[in-house]
């Protein structure tokens, strides 16, 4: 019965292993994709703040664009933050599966230490049984 539910429950630590390690990806992404906006916005201001005589006529097109930027800015922030919750629950389920599977493992130890220990003893049994005849 212990190796059964030890091998379930390695399973399934493998499985929050790998769903973590998702989540984490995920954060990673959505904090690469901010930067490259902050970038970007970063960009749309200097353009703003240029002196050409061109920057001025896209100077409307720009800032609208800039608008744009910025709301996508704070969704990829509130979005990070969302995920740095999950990356922390997956975490923290992970964690959870582990110690489950530590316990297990202790158990199954003690099992087979029990077989074995009723195997010496079975055998001594047998032998001074076997003596007395």
């Amino acid at each position: 019965m212990p190796r059964k539910r030890l091998k379930a429950i390695e399973r399934i630590l493998a499985i929050q292993s790998r769903i973590r390690s998702l989540a984490e990806w995920r954060q990673k992404a959505i904090e690469r994709k901010a930067t490259e906006t902050k970038d970007e916005a970063r960009a749309l201001v200097a353009s703003l703040n240029g002196d050409g005589l061109v920057d001025g006529l896209f100077a409307d097109m720009t800032a609208k664009r800039l608008h744009r930027v910025s709301l996508s800015l704070w969704e990829l922030q509130a979005a990070a933050a969302e995920q740095a919750k999950r990356v922390v629950a997956e975490t923290g389920r992970e964690k959870q599966t582990a110690r489950l599977a530590d316990h297990v493992r202790r158990i199954k130890l003690r099992a087979d230490q029990d077989e074995v220990l009723v195997e010496i003893i079975d055998s001594i049994e047998g032998k001074r049984a076997a003596s007395l005849e």
